[in-house]
């Protein structure tokens, strides 16, 4: 194992504009912050996010998951490599929301999102650039091992952040090689597979409403369904999402969306095909 050693720290904190699409303005600003190996946090409010987990049985990430509506990112961190001569970062989140259900945690990588909020603190090693590469045996996007890094003087300079002290500062000892070897190579390396479509749609995805199977042997409620909410009552199908259904109340005409997945679904009755049908909405053990 070889074990790279950064001398030289530099934090840049910034915040991405309300609308921009995760990850390409963060990409965007990294490169414009000259950062090429590093760490990253971040903390905000995303929208329409396509959420991809980890499937251990064949070391992949599934196919990505769509998120109705806007979550908390309690926390989203990376590492910061070069792939393709440019800087790449694998977004890991902890999100949060709360639903009709109670409090609702997702965890995993973000394939895209739109932003709503978003602060970011992004450290970087000045002397150091690091291809970041597909690990075949873990799955996984890692920083590389044992292969040709070096420092990073002839990377572009980060752009100074306002201060009183106005002097220039000081650049980092130049050596050899640096990121003209680094990018060389992380162009040697296969380019990191692109986790999701950066083409974020103007709404949620929904996924087309039909009376098949959901979670095995249950049948999924469609809009005009009648529907016993365990805390509602007795509830008119107005909408479906795929994995999330928007109700009218009966007692008192109110709209409420809830998640199915925190939800077992009975349908009431033997008939499938009869309209409306009615189903039971209990808490999932």
């Amino acid at each position: 194992m070889t074990m790279q050693t950064s001398q030289s720290q530099h934090a840049v904190f910034f915040r991405l504009n309300s609308g921009d699409a995760l990850p390409d303005a963060l990409v965007a600003r990294l490169r414009e912050a000259g950062i090429a190996t590093g760490t990253l946090r971040a903390h905000g409010v995303l929208e329409h996010v396509e959420l991809r987990t980890f499937q251990s049985q064949t070391r992949t990430f599934g196919s990505s998951r769509s998120i109705a509506g806007a979550v908390h990112a309690i926390t989203i961190d990376g590492t910061i490599g070069l792939s393709e001569g440019a800087p790449q970062v694998v977004l890991r989140a902890v999100l949060s929301r709360e639903t009709d259900a109670g409090v609702e945690t997702l965890s995993g990588v973000i394939a895209s999102a739109r932003v709503v909020a978003l602060e970011v603190i992004a450290n970087s090693a000045l002397d150091l650039a690091l291809p970041l590469v597909h690990d075949a045996r873990a799955g996984l996007p890692m920083l590389a091992n044992g292969t040709s890094t070096s420092t990073s003087a002839a990377a572009p300079a980060p752009a100074p952040l306002p201060a009183r002290d106005e002097s220039p500062r000081p650049a980092p000892a130049a050596a050899s090689g640096g990121w003209a070897d680094a990018v060389a190579t992380s162009n040697a390396q296969p380019p990191l597979k692109p986790l999701g479509s950066q083409n974020l749609p103007a709404k949620p995805p929904a996924r087309p409403v039909s009376a098949e199977a959901y979670d095995g042997d249950q049948i999924f409620p469609e809009p005009g369904d009648m529907v016993q909410h365990f805390a509602f009552g007795n509830c008119e199908v107005l909408r479906s999402d795929g994995d999330r259904l928007h109700l009218k109340v009966g007692k008192d005409g109110r709209i409420r969306e809830i998640a199915l997945e925190m939800l077992k679904v009975t349908l009431l009755g033997d008939d499938a095909n009869a309209r409306p049908r009615h189903f039971k909405l209990d808490r999932r053990l």
